[in-house]
This record gives structure tokens, sequence and C-alpha cells, in this order.
């Protein structure tokens, strides 16, 4: 049977959005950018990234005041495992920005054994002008903004130096160089602690669903953060943060993020109909998503739909699925010379469908990437994940005429559900396609959890370590 590549790698992606992301749509509290300047210095901060007790990782941020503004660096290097396979992952960002750490430019890598991808941008305060794509391949984005954005740790030093009571909420948008989006942060205060004999303010700092508690000392330096997945980021000197990790063994994704299942199903990749019990504090974001998943009372039920007839499809229309998005770049010529060659003349969408879906399945070799799934350079190297081989399918499509979109999921596998990802094509109605096992309709085993592109997959982030399943027959 084949293994799809989901749980490490998508793990993987969830742990670098953790890291580098703060976002978060969440109840209204005080604006930052209000609050009186702190007296900001030049820092150079260095921390180990540990999980648990054990060494995976290490980060320095550092900001150095100019005339006009900072120079501000982020990077990390993390050590992990993708399905057994040893993968050294690192990020740097760079960026400038003017007296109020409004962002003017920045420049973000991301390097690993895979592949290098690289998003750089400017700001004139109103619009957001980015570049971004793997090695010399490239592609732009605008955003337009409504307010100035900034950098996920530059506002700290502003809340700590406010000394606010317990209870207190700030907001302010930040933006991603991983997801290129901007969205607003919620900081709540929590109260003063020591830690290792420093005097700190304590918050969390909340992210679509995500938790991180940050303590902080007055000038704004962050002592000790704890994040998703049990990583936790220690202050540390230079020297301590480096050392320790080239014999450390690696963070083995695989066995920290999964979706356990108390029962059993039997040759899951032919289930038609399944019902599950669902619990833990996240039950409440498995979303009912008729006619194919319905969620009622804690209950899943999950029927896969019947088969696409040809000839059977009716359009919809000026449709936003068959548009190019960040990473599916539908209108690529390399991608659009591809969908001809795939389809030829076919005229029908279903038949369409399923000659792109073999194609995928078939010409993709399947292995660990640790990178930033881009549907461009996925075709270029023809491997990769379940990311890769969705990113790829929905692009195929759209570029064909199909209205496609990507879904961020789970799916059953090896006594676990495993966090998985897949596409719907509008034929007649949207139908899930999963290139990795090469189904059009996908296995009542697989779980949707969210739609949305590579950029919208924080969203998984809230779900880590908060679900369970059950099987009626296993009872309570």
């Amino acid at each position: 049977m084949r293994r799809p590549l989901t749980l490490a790698v998508f793990v993987w992606w969830l742990v670098m959005l953790a890291l580098l992301v703060r976002k978060h749509a969440a109840p209204t509290g005080t604006d930052v950018a209000l609050l009186p300047s702190a007296a900001a210095s030049s820092r150079d901060e260095w921390f180990g990234i540990y999980q648990g007790e054990r060494k995976v990782g290490y980060a320095r941020r550092a900001v150095v005041a100019t005339g006009e503004g900072y120079d501000v660096r982020d990077d990390s290097t993390l050590a992990l495992a993708l399905l057994g396979v040893p993968q050294r992952v690192t990020t740097s960002l760079a960026a400038e920005t003017d007296a109020q750490f409004g962002l003017r430019a920045f420049h973000f890598a991301l390097v690993s054994p895979a592949a290098t991808f690289t998003a750089s941008g400017t700001s004139d305060g109103h619009r957001l002008e980015v570049r971004y794509g793997t090695g010399d391949r490239q592609d732009t984005l605008a955003i337009p903004l409504a307010e100035p954005i900034h950098l996920a740790t530059t506002f700290r030093p502003r809340i700590a130096a406010a000394r606010p009571a317990p209870g207190t909420r700030f907001t302010h948008a930040v933006f991603s160089p991983l997801t290129l989006r901007s969205e607003p942060v919620t900081t709540v205060v929590e109260g003063r602690e020591t830690v290792d004999g420093v005097e700190t303010l304590r918050v969390t700092e909340e992210e679509q669903g995500v938790r991180s508690q940050v303590w902080l000392t007055d000038d704004g330096r962050a002592v000790r953060e704890e994040a998703m997945l049990g990583l936790i980021l220690r202050a540390e000197p230079r020297d301590a943060a480096l050392g320790g990790l080239d014999g450390a063994a690696p963070l083995d994704v695989a066995t920290i993020a999964r979706i356990p299942l108390h029962g059993t199903i039997a040759s899951p990749r032919t289930v038609a109909a399944l019902t599950l019990r669902v619990s833990g504090p996240a039950a409440g974001s498995v979303p009912d998503d008729p006619p194919r998943q319905r969620m009622r009372a804690g209950v899943l039920r999950i029927e896969r739909e019947p088969s696409p007839v040809p000839g059977s499809v009716s359009p919809r229309g000026d449709d936003p699925y068959r548009k190019p998005s960040p990473f599916i770049e539908s209108d690529d010529p390399g991608i659009v010379a591809r969908a001809r060659a795939i389809v030829g003349d076919e005229p029908d969408a279903v038949r369409r469908a399923e000659r792109l879906l073999h194609w995928v399945a078939t010409s993709m070799t399947k292995e660990p990437s640790a990178t930033v799934p881009s549907a461009r350079e996925v075709l270029r190297v023809l491997r990769g994940d379940c990311n890769e081989h969705a990113v790829l399918l929905t692009a195929l499509a759209r570029a064909a005429g199909n209205p496609a979109r990507m879904v961020a999921s789970a799916v059953y596998l090896d006594g676990a559900f495993l966090y998985h990802a897949w596409s719907e094509l509008w034929l007649g109605r949207w139908v899930s396609a999963d290139a990795v096992f090469e189904q059009m309709p996908a296995d009542a085993t697989h779980v949707k959890l969210l739609e949305g592109g590579p950029e919208r997959h924080l969203g998984l982030a809230g779900l880590v370590g908060g679900l369970a399943f059950a099987t009626p027959e296993a009872g309570a």
C-alpha cells in the first residue's frame, strides 16, 4: 500500500508557521500603536529551541537602530526528521522598518535539502509589493494595506514598557513572509512572574486558535517562549544557543502530532461511509460540510460522494477557483502548457479531471519535501509530499478550466489519523480528489478540516493535539 507523505511534512509546515507567524482574528483590544513608543535600543538575542528537554534548534533576533528606523533580523534553524529522513531547515528574515516599526522592506529565505524559497517586498504604507518563489522562478503579489504592518516581535518592547495590568488585551496587525498575509494578532497580559531569577511579564499571543506563552523583561526581551507541539524557546548566550545541536537527535514530528483513534478501521482506502465520535478541545473546529461531511453534537459522519458522471457538469461562470492564487500559479506558462498536453482537446470536465489526477499521481515521486509548496516549482521537480501533489493538481485543474481548491485535512493510516492535503474539483458539485492515493472521490476516512492553499494552513495549528476520534464500536 502506498504511504502518503502526510504527517511529518504537514506538521513541519505548522511548526514553521507557529514560529514565524502571529495572526489571529480575536476579540477587539487596545491597538498597540496607541501605546507610547518604548525607548528601543539595539539588541541581539539568542535562543535555544527545545522539545521538552531535547534541543532541536536555535534562533536569533536582532534589532539595530538606524537613522530613520530599525533593521530587524529573525533567524532560526531546526533539526527535523521527516519520515525518518534527517533534514536541517533554516529560515532568515531581514527587514527595514520606520521609527514606529512599520514595515518598509523585507527579505525572507527558507532553505531545506529540497529547495530554497524566498520572498521579498517593499511597502509605501498603502501597498505591499512582494516577489516570491523558488530559485530564479519568482511571482509577484500586491497586497493593499488598510494600516501599517509590523513583524511579530517588534511590538513586545512597547507592551512590556507600558507595564499593563493583568487581563489587558492588545491587538495589532503583523505580516508573515511564509503566508504572504497580514492579519491581526491579540496579546493578552496574564501577570508578572519570576523566571530563572528574572522578573518578567507573562503574556499570551493568540493566533488562529493557537496560544503561545511569552515571558518578557521590562525592555521587551523574551526570556522564554512556549509554542505549539511542546516547543520551548529559552534565552541563552550565543555560544550556548549554537551548541549542542549537531549531536542531538532530530525532532521526529511523526511522533509528536497525530489524531488518535480509539477503535479500528478495516481496509480504509475502500471505506464509503464512516461515523466517528469527536472529542478534545478542538472538536468544535471540525466543520460541518454537507453533503459529504456532517458534524452534529460531537458525531462526525462522512459519506463518500458518488463518482462524477461525464457530461453532467454545469459551468460556474466567473469563478475565483479558476484564477491563480499564492502558490497555485495556474497562469504560469509551464502549468498552462502541461495542462493542455494532459487534457488535449477533451471537452468534458469529468474526463479532464480524471486525466489530470492520473497524471499527477503517476508522474510525481513521493518523498518528504520540507519547503513551501509552489505549483510552478513542483511541476519542475515532480517530487514531494501530499502538499505538493495537491497544489499541483489544483493548479493544473484551474489551468484546464476546471474550478479547483485545496483542502487541509486528516486521513486514516496505520492506526491513527494523520494530517494531509488533497484537492476538491468542481464537477457539477465539489468532488474530493486525492492525487497521493489517486482517488476521485476520496475514501470516507478523509476528514476535511479547512479550505485554502498553503498560506491558510496555519488554521490547522490550533487543532494539533486537540482532537481525538473513536469509532462507535469502540465504546465510550
